[in-house]
């Protein structure tokens, strides 16, 4: 079995018509994963979830006293191509669906994200070495994140919907990627960061530059046709404050440490995957939103 990698591709969900100074999902990012077999192509679709709780401050958010809870969902369209032996492209177009309480009043917004296209060169790949004990793999690579999603949206009575219920950001942001592989038998870690370098929409806001990383051991088991990947590992993702003009937005950004554990089934020319998160340390939107549990869960053709 070929060397399996890992990658970040940061998806803002975040504003596009103005600021909402203190909101869910300032910094929501979200993630490839696992991606199955390092040198075929695949197709595939995602299903993710993540909730937050906001308040008026820090201290109201140490009190307990949230106003509004906010739910994210999002189903990904996502896939692998190889153009050339060592370059990989990976594509994502997301849908989202997206819902915000406050004080007893729902709103709910969807439709289509931004998609993103990263490029990836592979710079050292020694996994089909048999007379190598540890096998390593490292792409480098960048990418585009277009405005394809909506990021004007209205409520009935005309007025712009806060801007973490906007599907889009009205911005063409660049990425830059970096991820590295080490392997010995079944036995692998995989780690990789990603920054991204946002422009500001035609309303003039800016959304905060971004960096993630992550690190995952797994375990590679053969039973028979099915093959099983658990693996464990951790997740972080920090945000610049946004910028409405020359003007920061002081209750954005932040930074976010997550525990991930998932696991990954392959059967033939199908996987399919499980990913749970859980927040271990997180200082959201100046200390005022408050990140629960998120999950996802994939599945994927593999040719």
């Amino acid at each position: 079995m070929r060397t399996l990698f890992l990658t970040v591709a940061l998806l803002a969900f975040g504003p596009a018509a103005s600021a909402c100074d203190v909101c869910g999902c300032s910094i929501g990012g979200n993630y490839f994963g696992i991606l199955p077999q390092f040198h075929r192509h695949f197709v595939g679709i995602r299903y993710s979830t993540q909730s937050f709780q906001s308040a008026n401050s820090r201290k109201a958010a140490q009190l307990g006293d949230f106003h509004s809870n906010e739910q994210f969902q999002t189903l990904d369209v996502l896939g692998r191509f190889y153009p050339t032996r060592r370059l990989q492209m990976l594509v994502l177009a997301p849908y989202h669906d997206f819902k915000r309480e406050e004080n007893g009043i729902s709103s709910h917004s969807q439709g289509l994200g931004d998609v993103s296209v990263l490029g990836n060169y592979i710079i050292l790949d020694t996994g089909d070495s048999l007379r190598r004990n540890w096998q390593h793999t490292l792409t480098l690579g960048g990418g585009i994140k277009l405005p394809t999603g909506q990021h004007a949206l209205k409520n009935s009575e005309g007025e712009l919907l806060l801007a973490n219920m906007q599907p889009g950001t009205g911005s063409t942001d660049f990425m830059l990627s970096a991820a590295y592989t080490l392997r010995r038998g079944a036995w692998g870690l995989a780690t990789d960061v990603l920054g991204r370098l946002n422009t500001s929409n035609h309303h003039d806001y800016h959304f905060g530059n971004r960096v993630s990383g992550s690190a995952k051991v797994f375990y590679w088991k053969s039973l028979r046709r099915v093959s099983f990947l658990p693996n464990v590992g951790v997740f972080t993702d920090h945000s610049d404050l946004n910028r409405d003009g020359n003007s920061y937005v002081r209750e954005t950004g932040g930074h976010i440490t997550l525990a991930t554990m998932g696991l990954d089934v392959y059967a033939g020319n199908f996987s399919a995957g499980f990913t749970f998160q859980q927040p271990v340390f997180q200082n959201l939107g100046a200390g005022a939103i408050q990140a629960n549990t998120r999950w996802m869960t994939t599945f994927n053709y593999i040719f």
